[in-house]
């Protein structure tokens, strides 16, 4: 029964979930070059919608989908998320998110359509964007009501991967809150390196908001990381009961 369902959301589920990025690009497309909003706004809007089409062949596709939020600051944030698959990258739209900025890796910009919409979108190049440039360009979209989405584990390859310190270093300077977010079952639905969708309990939670200025100490950033962490992996190794 496993592998027969497997086979039905590879084959079915994430047939459709590639056609609906296909179509919805391809039907919107023209109408974000016409009118791509203030600073953009409009692109981001059309990644929240097209993130809540694929997390509905999430939903689809496992044994159980839950996400929670909790009440976040009503000032942008960065928020950050532990990392196990590709899937990830929709999961922010289960809680709300709807106005985001992604910090990711440079080969999704080499992609046709993805890169159109992520320079459209404000959306920065992890690898190949500047320290001064980055943070000049966060502080614009933060001031431009933004949040920051960052993955700092980095790779899907090791999901108990530490937290790099550049997501909070990032909140530091900006002074704003980082929200923690746990992802747990992604990364049995679809492993990195796998194309078939295995049925799973998904779980998208935020925890309450981390505030730079309740770290104290030369390396507030490192601190801020190693709670971030422990707090999001006591959540997903209980899920995944590790």
């Amino acid at each position: 029964m496993y592998a027969l369902r497997t086979l039905f959301n590879t084959a079915i589920i994430g047939t459709s979930a590639i056609a609906w990025l296909f179509v919805s690009g391809l039907v919107a497309g023209p109408f974000l070059w016409l009118f791509p909003g203030k600073n953009g706004r409009n692109v981001r809007k059309f990644v929240y919608y097209q993130s809540k089409g694929i997390l509905f062949c999430v939903r689809m596709c496992s044994h159980t989908f839950h996400a929670a939020r909790v009440e976040r600051p009503k000032e942008p944030c960065v928020v950050v998320a532990n990392h196990a698959s590709a899937l990830d990258l929709y999961t922010v739209a289960a809680l709300g998110f709807d106005n985001v900025v992604y910090i990711t890796k440079g080969w999704v910009f080499k992609l046709p359509f993805f890169r159109f919409v992520m320079n459209g979108a404000g959306y920065m190049d992890a690898e190949k964007t500047p320290p001064e440039e980055m943070l000049a360009r966060c502080k614009q979209a933060v001031a431009n009501g933004c949040d920051i989405v960052l993955f700092p584990q980095g790779s899907r390859k090791n999901p108990q991967a530490r937290f790099k310190s550049g997501a909070f270093y990032l909140a530091e300077m900006l002074q704003v809150p980082v929200i923690p977010v746990a992802i747990a079952g992604t990364g049995e639905m679809l492993p990195a390196g796998s194309i078939r969708l295995r049925p799973a309990d998904i779980l998208i939670q935020s925890l309450p908001a981390l505030l730079p200025t309740d770290f104290t100490g030369p390396v507030v950033h490192l601190e801020m990381a190693r709670t971030a962490k422990n707090k999001i992996m006591e959540i997903v190794n209980k899920e995944m009961k590790i």
